[in-house]
């Protein structure tokens, strides 16, 4: 070591009681179960607790009830930490408030924006960096800064004055928080919750030769993987076919660091285009699919004047001189275009889909998401500030997920969703979906389009002939919808789903350091149902068949957490009421 050298000190480790108070916005229990197995990673004792525990611990009666959950279980009591004060609030992720009952870690805590102390000092609460996101984030008031996280600890603990100043959400709020809102996607992860199984894997990385772990996303979507592995110092990568996916995860990374600034400049520029309505030199032209079912609708006059809207934001947008201020406004068009014109696929496996039309003009909800985008861009500046964050690179490739265009042994970490069964079964096809976006921001055109379904994983148009080391019960599947004149359709495309999976699985396992992890989340099951009752024909048990096809790809299974969602509503589940769940699975790459 160099004379003058700066020694950097650790902090120390917590190691008395705490109070880990729930986010008021878990309502499943399946989410409280998952909140107490993050816990249980940092912790060598956990206890739920009610209010009335928490007080008796040692929480202010005026604070232990306030801003909670509704539910017995409002927290856990815990000791035998493994993290510093600091380190609790990178780490915990269903935490909204961590309560330091010690006088010795009150004292050793320090002094930061996300830290509050009661008047006499103790105890001390702690804002975690991911709930300060969530709630920051829906603050009514003036647009965020760091002085912010200040209130919000405060307003957290009691002080109705910062509450006031802030005008924070007392209770539920989101769990997508700053620059993950940006857009709107069909099936997106929940932060927290990818977050949460990151970073308990986090110490049991392996390195690569820099000494430095990286992260893996092969099937991209909106970025939420690559997003979480920046703002925990990882640099990370990601693949996807649909060029709209990688444009959203691109322009979500860079909102991170995006001059807030630059943002309000391009905001007001093509605000004043859009007012002065000067001609574009080019013409936006709907998909043939969508131009199809104004012409079935008899609506032609209808459809020229949404594609005149979409030619003169289109044009409004391409008038940003900065090519990152310019793709930020491009995918407030593209959120814009896919809250205006609604695709949902109908389900019985030949491309059939309806549209719906939003009664909200494009031109508001172009307005909204402009000012969202400046409110994101604030909220996201104002955390990384006060949190002394600094985001890794992260780069985002159009590609396939079964031929990765990376070198062996090359990820630590592999964190993604690949597209469900359902959507073999003709019930989504993400690239439809997303025609009119990819269009108007000139990604692709209708030919393309149609081109990359044939390759995309799970699409209806990728039909394999050859399936080896498929589990049984693929086959079996496979023969049953090949029997049923309904369903015969979709027999081919669901055979080739499981023979891309299985491709993307050996791809990530060729990727992968010896000892890394892959984590997979996937949904539990697929059930098909009798199309006059809701009397089940034929479940599938897609947990089974993935922890067969990783086996056979030569992972270990490091565990299996099965996953409640709430989605029991006639959008998510046309056919069924029933608990739906996702199942994340831990892969490991043997050393």
């Amino acid at each position: 070591m160099k004379s003058g050298d700066k020694v950097s000190i650790p902090a120390p480790l917590l190691h008395g009681k705490v109070f880990l108070k729930l986010r008021s916005n878990i309502v499943l229990d399946g989410d409280v179960d998952l909140a107490e197995r993050e816990a249980r990673a940092f912790f060598s004792s956990v206890e739920r607790s009610d209010v009335e525990k928490a007080v008796k611990e040692g929480v202010p009666e005026a604070v232990a009830s306030l801003h909670v959950r509704r539910g017995d279980c409002v927290g856990f009591i815990a000791s035998g930490c493994r993290l510093s004060a600091d380190g609790c609030a990178r780490m915990l992720n269903f935490t909204q408030e961590v309560w330091l009952l010690d006088q010795e870690d009150c004292a050793a805590a320090g002094d930061a924006l996300w830290i509050n102390r009661q008047p006499r000092g103790f105890p001390v609460c702690v804002l975690p960096f991911m709930a300060c996101g969530e709630i920051l984030s829906q603050a009514k008031g003036h647009p965020a800064s760091a002085s912010d996280v200040s209130d919000l600890c405060s307003f957290l603990s009691g002080d109705e004055a910062a509450g006031r100043r802030l005008k924070a959400p007392s209770t539920g709020g989101t769990s997508t928080q700053h620059v993950h809102a940006l857009h709107k996607y069909k099936a997106k992860f929940f932060p927290r919750l990818i977050r949460s199984f990151l970073v308990e894997y986090l110490d049991r990385l392996p390195k690569r030769k820099d000494g430095t772990a990286a992260l893996l996303d092969p099937f991209v979507g909106s970025g939420t993987a690559l997003v979480e592995a920046s703002l925990l110092g990882m640099e990370s990568a990601g693949v996807d076919i649909d060029l709209l996916s990688c444009e959203i995860a691109r322009a979500k990374l860079a909102a991170m660091t995006a001059d807030p600034l630059m943002v309000d400049e391009a905001w007001n520029l093509v605000s004043d285009t859009i007012r002065k309505g000067s001609a574009p030199k080019s013409s936006y032209v709907f998909p043939s699919a969508i131009v199809k079912k104004f012409e079935r609708w008899d609506a032609l006059e209808e459809r020229d004047g949404y594609e005149r809207d979409i030619t003169a934001w289109s044009a409004a947008v391409s008038s940003i001189k900065d090519e990152g201020m310019r793709k930020l406004f491009g995918i407030c068009l593209s959120d814009a275009l896919t809250r205006k014109f609604v695709i949902r696929m109908m389900g019985t496996g030949v491309g059939r889909f309806a549209l719906e039309i939003a009664k909200t003009s494009l031109d508001r909800l172009m307005s909204s998401n402009m000012e969202a985008a400046s409110r994101s861009v604030r909220c996201a500046k104002a955390v990384i500030e006060a949190y002394g964050i600094k985001p890794a690179k992260s780069e985002v490739r159009h590609g396939t997920a079964v031929s990765l265009p990376f070198d062996d042994e090359t990820f630590s970490v592999i964190l993604t969703s690949p597209p469900y069964l359902p959507a073999s079964s003709g019930r989504e096809d993400y690239l439809v979906g997303k025609a009119i976006s990819n269009v108007a921001l000139g990604l692709m055109t209708d030919e393309e389009i149609s081109k990359a379904e044939e390759s995309a994983v799970g699409s209806m148009k990728w039909l394999e002939k050859d399936a080896p080391g498929l589990p049984p019960s693929v086959m079996d599947l496979h023969d049953w919808l090949a029997a049923d004149p309904l369903r015969e359709i979709k027999a081919q495309p669901t055979l080739a789903y499981y023979v891309s999976l299985r491709k993307a699985l050996a791809e990530n396992f060729r990727v992968l350091l010896p000892g890394g992890f892959a984590i997979y989340v996937i949904g539990k099951e697929s059930v098909f149902y009798k199309f006059s009752t809701r009397e089940v024909l034929y479940r599938v048990d897609c947990d089974r068949i993935f922890h067969d096809m990783a086996v056979s790809c030569g992972f270990e299974i490091e565990e299996k957490v099965d996953v409640e969602l709430d989605k029991k509503n006639k959008n998510a589940r046309p056919r069924s009421l029933d608990s739906y769940y996702e199942s994340v699975f831990v892969l490991r790459k043997p050393v």
